[in-house]
């Protein structure tokens, strides 16, 4: 029997509410409980780092992993892609304000997982696995414009920059409050100026494409694709 955590449909509840009623843990987008026979997936708009969408009444949900290619086999990656013959429940909740968890329900897994290119925590491209899911029955629980499309072409044609333009929404509105530095002011005239990585040493701006910016390490053989945004929002790079 499917497990029911006395929810209603667009609830709003707390992280502590979650932990609680499904007896998982309290970090993380996907948290399993054995002792409720769940994952819990929580799709958070307002940090930026995974690019989650909803297309056609289906959810592209990341997958964990915060560095680097993600595997599908590790973790709860394994469990999501295998929620059609593992006999666990899936419930999404979504979080458009910090701190809000708004309940939508039951979802599954109604395609297969793919990947697609996105930047991980350190700013680097890197393979992400998706995975489509749907809520059971389909609701219309509040979402996101800017997250939301009505097929495929509507993605192609509106989904650039998503999550630029949501950040960009959320901070008009006071819903979030991210730190200022004095060098993210844009980017017009980056390239040729020299930047120093934490990780990566000193290099050259080569060329920048929306938030994606080239850029040659002293130290590194291949040019580096980085996100602006997040590097200068993780204070990742300085220019010199």
């Amino acid at each position: 029997m499917a497990f029911d955590p006395g929810y209603d449909i667009g609830q709003i509840v707390s992280n502590k509410d979650i932990v609680n009623t499904f007896a998982c843990g309290n970090m993380g987008g996907m948290r399993r409980s054995h002792k409720t026979n769940t994952l819990v997936l929580v799709t958070d708009y307002t940090k930026g780092l995974y690019h989650d969408k909803w297309i056609g009444g289906v959810l592209h949900y990341t997958g964990m992993g915060k560095r680097g290619d993600m595997d599908i086999h590790w973790s709860q990656n394994a469990t999501l892609a295998e929620s059609g013959s593992n006999g666990v429940d899936l419930h999404l909740f979504e979080v458009i304000d910090p701190g809000q968890y708004i309940y939508c329900g039951r979802v599954q897994l109604v395609a297969q997982p793919y990947t697609e290119i996105q930047p991980d925590e350190d700013g680097n491209n890197r393979l992400a696995w998706m995975f489509p899911v749907r809520p059971v029955p389909d609701n219309d629980v509040t979402k996101p414009k800017n997250y939301v499309f009505k097929d495929i072409e509507d993605y192609k044609a509106r989904g650039k920059n998503i999550d630029v333009k949501l950040i960009k929404q959320q901070t008009k509105n006071g819903s979030t409050k991210r730190r200022r530095n004095s060098n993210s002011s844009g980017k017009i005239g980056l390239k040729g100026k020299t930047v120093k990585h934490i990780v990566y040493g000193i290099g050259v701006i080569m060329g920048y494409d929306g938030i994606i910016m080239t850029v040659k390490f002293s130290d590194c053989a291949e040019v580096k694709s980085l996100n602006y945004q997040l590097c200068m929002e993780k204070k990742l790079i300085e220019f010199t």
